[in-house]
């Protein structure tokens, strides 16, 4: 006399299905797997979606003198900044402006600087404004910023820094 096994199922599982299987029949590790996939897949995009948005708020253009005289891609009093250097001989201090020429080579715009004036400020040297076309023609100026080369070099022994 031979015993053969019949073959065991879960409760409410047909004899024929297989023992691990989704509501619609599919394997179960089939559906766990497109489940991380689905999840993956979000968070890769959430984090490209914030990783765009924040580069895009970071950059910062400026405009330069040919920009906003020749080519008019400012309008009288629409924020923006500017960036040239300053023209020598051009510097006037007053009691509550900063008056000087701001060139690219090309073009010279006047500015009328009204912030706060860093050391480093210099005829000659690169600098960004911040502020507005006025109807004058001037371009006025609320923040200034020195532009230098990054390159730092040590004082030599004996000597102090500048500034210090």
């Amino acid at each position: 006399m031979t015993l053969t096994a019949e073959p065991t199922t879960r409760a409410g599982a047909s004899p024929a299905s297989p023992p691990h299987t989704d509501p619609l029949g599919r394997p179960a590790r089939w559906t766990a797997r497109w489940r991380l996939v689905v999840c993956l897949a979000i968070v890769v995009g959430a984090l490209g979606w914030v990783a765009v948005r924040g580069l895009t708020g970071s950059f910062v253009y400026y405009l330069t003198p040919t920009d906003i005289s020749v080519a008019h891609k400012a309008d009288v009093d629409q924020r923006v900044r500017l960036g040239g250097y300053v023209v020598p001989g051009s510097l006037r201090r007053g009691p509550n402006a900063l008056r000087f020429v701001v060139s690219d080579g090309v073009s010279k715009m006047r500015v009328l600087s009204t912030g706060p004036v860093p050391q480093m400020f210099r005829a000659g040297q690169g600098v960004v404004l911040e502020g507005a076309l006025g109807r004058d023609g001037r371009f006025h100026s609320d923040t200034l910023l020195v532009k230098h080369d990054g390159d730092y070099r040590a004082p030599e022994p004996g000597q102090r820094p500048e500034g210090g």
